[in-house]
């Protein structure tokens, strides 16, 4: 089995995008590849059979897709924690191997998907190092930058773990300020010991932006005004709280966001409006003003009334806005592009032992 694992130091840094663009650069290229994640934590049924929602999405853009059961082979329920607890969890380990062996069945190269982060799996034996010893596979972390000019200690820390499994690391949506920083001292200081630099990918709002009907579905909320515009996208969003004089001010900082606010505070809403505002989230499920909805309306600006309080829909918010959701082929045609222009892919296969034959 040649396989390559595609890990990374925190959450929500792009894993899926890489990995998706590895995958149909591979296949660009002439070669049949396969795709795996271990161990899911979105779980759906596709044709009756439980697996991953985006495993289940990745696997579907194959030319040669691998049979549904076999893609995630262990996916997190409520019903399958109890069992971990409970002792009742068995042949974990043994399931994933029998699952990769078939999705790397007649494919030149399996490309898989680690959990969030190193650590997740621990408790069943399938975190990303453990699996890189199961499948006797090399692993690429993808670690995404802080907005300053740092040092990569994520990266030299799993170094330390991952020893030779280690083939290199990939920079993801790296902000444009840091570009230049890390191109010439981060990723050479990385090579000098050892831990190959493939690529940075820029950042790319388009990849980070969700549509309104993302934060409708997601907030379980009421769209009130502007129906008709709830596939706009969202790029970032800011939480009113304050008078209306500071929140136009503070508004005219971001352009195409949402803003979250109390329905009961017209005053920010209103001058939420006069800016670049693509949706507003009003929260404690009240209702705002008749002359708020009828601007609203009036420039085709979404309201969402939603249930939770402005903490609870921010903290929700922020887990949406970090996980770049690939179900949309404007989005998957950029990361490919992006992915290409800034990775070196015949070195990166090479150091992972996949090199076309």
């Amino acid at each position: 089995m040649r396989a390559v694992i595609i890990a990374s130091t925190a959450a929500y840094s792009g894993k899926s995008g890489v990995a998706l663009s590895l995958m149909l650069e591979v296949e660009s290229r002439g070669m049949s590849v396969g795709y795996f994640k271990p161990y899911g934590t979105m779980p759906v049924e596709v044709d009756g059979v439980l697996t991953d929602k985006d495993a289940a999405f990745m696997n579907s853009k194959l030319a040669k897709p691998a049979p549904v059961e076999a893609v995630c082979p262990v996916v997190r329920t409520q019903s399958f924690v109890e069992d971990v607890l409970a002792h009742r969890a068995e042949s974990v380990r043994e399931r994933v191997i029998r699952a990769a062996d078939v999705c790397a069945d007649d494919r030149d190269l399996l490309v898989v998907e680690a959990p969030w982060d190193l650590s997740q799996g621990s408790s069943i034996g399938i975190s990303a190092p453990e699996v890189a010893e199961l499948l006797d596979c090399s692993l690429v972390l993808i670690d995404r930058p802080t907005g300053a000019a740092d040092l990569p200690d994520a990266i030299v820390c799993e170094r330390s773990r991952l020893g030779a499994r280690l083939a290199g690391a990939i920079f993801n949506a790296v902000p444009e300020h840091v570009a230049d920083f890390i191109a010439r001292r981060t990723a050479p200081f990385l090579s000098s010991i050892g831990v190959p630099v493939f690529g940075a990918i820029p950042f790319d709002p388009l990849l980070s932006s969700v549509t309104v009907r993302e934060i409708a579905d997601e907030l379980g909320g009421t769209v009130l005004t502007a129906q008709d515009n709830l596939g706009v996208p969202v790029e970032t969003f800011m939480v009113g709280a304050m008078g209306q004089e500071r929140a136009l001010r503070f508004f005219r900082r971001k352009a195409n966001k949402a803003v979250v606010t109390g329905g009961d505070r017209s005053d920010v809403q209103l001058a939420a409006l006069e800016t670049s505002t693509r949706c507003i989230v009003l929260t404690g499920a009240m209702p705002p003003s008749s002359i708020v909805m009828s601007r609203a309306e009036e420039l085709g600006v979404p309201m969402v009334m939603v249930e939770h309080d402005t903490l609870t829909a921010v903290e929700r918010l922020e887990g949406l806005f970090g996980h770049t959701r690939l179900h949309d082929a404007a989005k998957v045609d950029t990361m490919h592009r992006m992915f290409r222009e800034s990775v070196d892919v015949d070195r990166l296969l090479s150091a992972c032992g996949a090199s076309p034959r």
